[in-house]
């Protein structure tokens, strides 16, 4: 399979960009049923708060008639002067009071039947207000008194009924607009429902798809890479074969002849023409054996080695390398004794043959062999540097795509759903529940995804801060007790490189010691000395045996070899410790260069 990032990632780009369109466009439908929706209510309110005030007055009328009837009852009939001269005085507030409250009512928005009946209480109105102000005149005799007073008693019942009536009116037609609004919340609920429904089938549903395509797609470049991983380890089993070949090449070497002569003590005694011209060594007295190769890796305790073997009638042979006007020269060396009568050592012969031709030969093939592979070997390590950084910058877009499009409506969603309140109806509160608690979830599973995926604040924040926060998450979905330790109060930025890198390696670290090792107790820690980032990941899990650690390649799925793979890409290094039932301990190793401080 063929990947071409670019072109994924501008396609992605495109269907998202479409999809951010939807979102708006189904985030304005709701933004505009709301609004409606509280222009109503609040119109409604206002109308309510009207209505109420407009029955309040009308109650208080009734109050009033009845007490300007007692305070004239009062004032005509009683035999106190002092309480006859309270109520007296009593009864111009109240009767102004009853005139100012009469004409707010029938200057009110009533209705024609509200104005009829305004219009036949008016006379009885009329005649107690002109009996009730005729009594507190000064100097008006006890009759007159009485005769006023009957006339409010007479007027006062019909006033009474026809002001009952009145207030019977205003409270229909308050309970008619408390009809008309509860029709209309459930008309803006009905769209409300109706709009989320669609979201649901024609954008989160969709998206949800095109998520699972694009995961899909992730997770094949993946297997990709793992299958590029393999193809380099079967270059390095073609190396081991190469190795095999060099041993195999037989260049002609040229036929052993004498090269020089020594006593039993190893003093040369002679040196042939032959290898005075191959090696440009020539005769001096007090000349050793050794000093005929010049340059050669001989120990120090190769001439007593020597003398030994020769007194014991033994011979020496091997190789030696010596350098000669630049040039490396190979012989081939037999150095063997030479008896006479009665097996006495007479001299000691140096016989050799120049291999140099066969050796360059080897040299040669050795060097074109490793060369080749070592170039097909940083190929391979090329591609699956871009397949990284591909999947790198995917995961990425993909992060901020979730969290800035379906993780905020998703929560605009919720809030909106709280704030409808309907005041009957138990399905639909049952409905509304079910909806509710469907959102929460799915919201959970976008920040899970989200998290897993690439946190936002490590791109903002750096390294650090993006440990924090997921190993905080992580807590929270696992249940799992995981501490972050950061005692420099680390700030620093890497390059972007590192940093993702090793937020992986922590992430598979941790991922492994949940799911396979069974921890219940987790510490990460950072610190830098020096320039040197230095990462511990500890658990108390069930460990492994460290011999597992032999066979941590690509095939074994434990994790392991992608974690040392991403260590060798930021040239850092990786020590796993672990005992079965003493759990498991990380400790990662990569040289850094600070590049920013981020002031939080």
């Amino acid at each position: 399979m063929k990947l071409n990032i670019q072109d994924f990632s501008r396609s992605q780009k495109s269907q998202f960009r479409r999809l951010g369109l939807w979102y708006i466009l189904a985030l304005c439908s709701i933004a505009a049923v709301i609004i409606v929706g509280q222009i109503l209510i609040q119109r409604h309110l206002q109308s309510q708060l009207t209505d109420s005030k407009t029955i309040n007055i009308a109650g208080r009328q009734r109050m009033l008639s009845q007490r300007i009837a007692k305070l004239s009852w009062n004032i005509a009939y009683s035999d106190n002067v002092d309480f006859r001269n309270r109520a007296i005085k009593d009864l111009n507030p109240t009767l102004e009071q009853w005139k100012k409250a009469h004409n707010t009512l029938q200057q009110g928005e009533n209705n024609a039947y509200v104005d009829s009946l305004y219009k036949r209480i008016q006379p009885h109105y009329d005649s107690i207000f002109a009996s009730a102000k005729a009594m507190i005149k000064p100097d008006v005799s006890h009759g007159y008194l009485m005769l006023c007073a009957d006339q409010i008693g007479r007027h006062e019942g019909a006033f009474l009924q026809g002001m009952e009536e009145i207030v019977k009116s205003y409270e229909q037609i308050a309970r008619h607009k408390v009809d008309d609004l509860r029709k209309k919340e459930y008309l803006v609920l009905a769209i409300n429902m109706l709009l989320i429904l669609m979201e649901i089938l024609f954008i989160f549903r969709p998206s949800a798809k095109k998520i699972n395509r694009t995961f899909k797609k992730l997770f094949d470049s993946e297997q990709h890479a793992n299958k590029m991983a393999k193809e380099i380890s079967a270059i390095y089993s073609s190396l081991e074969k190469s190795y095999e070949q060099l041993a195999k090449v037989n260049e002609p070497d040229d036929s052993p002849r004498l090269l020089a002569k020594a006593d039993r003590g190893g003093n040369v005694t002679m040196i042939t023409d032959a290898y005075q011209r191959l090696t440009g060594v020539a005769y001096q007295k007090l000349m050793r054996v050794m000093d005929l190769f010049p340059g050669s890796e001989l120990s120090d305790d190769f001439m007593d080695d020597l003398v030994e073997l020769i007194s014991n009638l033994e011979s020496w042979s091997g190789q030696v390398k010596i350098k000669y006007n630049g040039h490396d020269i190979w012989l081939d060396i037999n150095i063997c004794p030479v008896l006479k009568d009665l097996n006495e050592i007479n001299e000691v012969l140096i016989i050799g043959s120049d291999i140099s031709s066969r050796k360059r030969a080897e040299e040669g093939m050795y060097k074109k062999n490793r060369s080749e592979v070592e170039k097909r070997i940083n190929q391979q390590k090329y591609r699956s540097v871009l397949i990284l950084e591909g999947q790198e910058e995917e995961r990425k877009r993909l992060a901020m795509d979730i969290h800035d499009g379906i993780g905020q409506l998703l929560s605009s969603l919720k809030f909106q759903m709280e704030g409808i309140d309907p005041k009957e109806g138990e399905a639909n509160i049952q409905k509304l529940a079910e909806i509710k608690a469907q959102l929460n979830d799915t919201i959970q599973e976008v920040r899970r995804v989200t998290f897993n995926l690439k946190p936002t604040v490590l791109g903002d924040f750096g390294l650090a801060a993006g440990l924090n926060l997921f190993l905080r998450e992580i807590s929270k979905y696992s249940q799992v007790s995981i501490s972050f330790h950061n005692p420099q109060q680390i700030k620093d930025r890497f390059s972007e490189r590192i940093e993702n890198n090793v937020f992986r390696i922590v992430q598979e670290a941790i991922n492994n010691a949940i799911k396979y090792a069974q921890a219940s107790s987790i510490e990460v820690g950072v610190s830098i000395p020096d320039h040197n980032l230095i990462v511990t990941i500890r658990d108390d899990g069930d460990g492994f045996d460290p011999s597992v650690m032999d066979n941590a390649g690509i095939e074994s799925g434990s994790g392991f070899f992608n974690m040392y793979e991403r260590t060798e890409y930021i040239n850092g290094t990786l020590e796993i410790n672990s005992e079965p039932g003493k759990g498991t301990s990380i400790e990662l190793h990569v040289p850094v260069k600070h590049l920013q401080t981020m002031e939080l």
